[in-house]
């Protein structure tokens, strides 16, 4: 888990999938912010940054918003960069798409085989700096200030503590069927969960720490941006599977408390592309 500071603002995003034209948006206004002077402000990723649609434009479906290139070999190797330029500020959630590598179940979404189909991108050997760089990637990010927790999928894990976390290995689940693993422990669920129950889900954020009030999340694709289904669960779209003007990201002050995840979509949710036309929002 990492923990954020109680100062400076955040800006949370999930699900690229290899949309580079998404990344560097959110990459721009976070400079924007470092450039502005004030307290640091931190970028966070929330997972399945990598495996992108594999799709010719005149064959693009509808339900995955406007066309995009596949450039997860690219998307990688700047934040990477943006990591190592910005140290304790950039941070990156391990996704179940990035589980793929590292002992996940092998995943066929646009390709016989996702991760295999990006590691033959690198040269031989190249992509295990890649490997080793997302096997550091935390499950969980938490803002004891605003009472925030963040993670890939819905909070549906049980826990008694963040140390659960550390204890959790990536290997051995490569040949569990995607269907069961939401229900395959703390990590599945983590990674997999599409939704909880609301007082499954506020043990876990009582878990992660007593003060969190407010879950956010991906995994899922919203096509108006966001979704509560009920409190304390926030789903937001910032990328994947949504039209320009329906992506969203969140921008918040780390040092002011949340009550609730409608209070944090009302106040906090920006537009990622704020000049393109909204599609599906009312």
């Amino acid at each position: 888990m990492v923990t954020l500071p109680a100062v400076g603002r955040l800006l949370a995003v999930t699900d690229l999938h290899g949309n580079l034209a998404d990344f560097q948006a959110i990459v721009a206004r976070f400079r924007a912010i470092v450039d502005a002077g004030g307290p640091r402000p931190h970028l966070l990723f929330c997972g399945d940054l990598v495996h992108g649609p594999a799709i010719a434009p005149q064959a693009w479906p509808e339900h995955l918003g406007d066309f995009y290139v596949d450039q997860t070999p690219r998307l990688l190797a700047e934040a990477r960069w943006l990591q190592e330029a910005y140290p304790q500020q950039v941070h990156f959630l391990l996704g179940n798409h990035e589980h793929a590598h590292l002992g996940g179940p092998r995943l066929d979404k646009f390709h016989a085989d996702e991760a295999a189909h990006l590691e033959r991108q690198y040269a031989p050997g190249g992509f295990a700096p890649v490997r080793r760089w997302m096997a550091g990637w935390p499950l969980a990010a938490v803002a004891p200030g605003a009472g925030i927790a963040f993670t890939h999928a819905a909070p549906h894990a049980q826990i008694a503590g963040p140390r659960d976390l550390d204890d959790l290995a990536l290997a051995g689940y490569e040949s569990v069927p995607l269907a069961d693993m939401a229900s395959t422990g703390p990590l599945g669920a983590l990674l997999w969960a599409r939704t909880t129950p609301a007082e499954r889900g506020l043990a876990f954020l009582r878990a992660l720490h007593v003060g969190c009030k407010v879950a956010v999340f991906g995994h899922d694709i919203v096509r108006e941006g966001h979704w509560i289904e009920h409190e304390p669960l926030l789903c937001v779209s910032s990328s994947f599977g949504c039209y320009d003007g329906d992506k969203v990201y969140l921008e918040w002050d780390l040092a002011r408390p949340a009550g609730s995840a409608a209070e944090v979509a009302r106040d906090g949710l920006r537009r990622l592309h704020p000049g393109a036309r909204p599609v599906h929002r009312t």
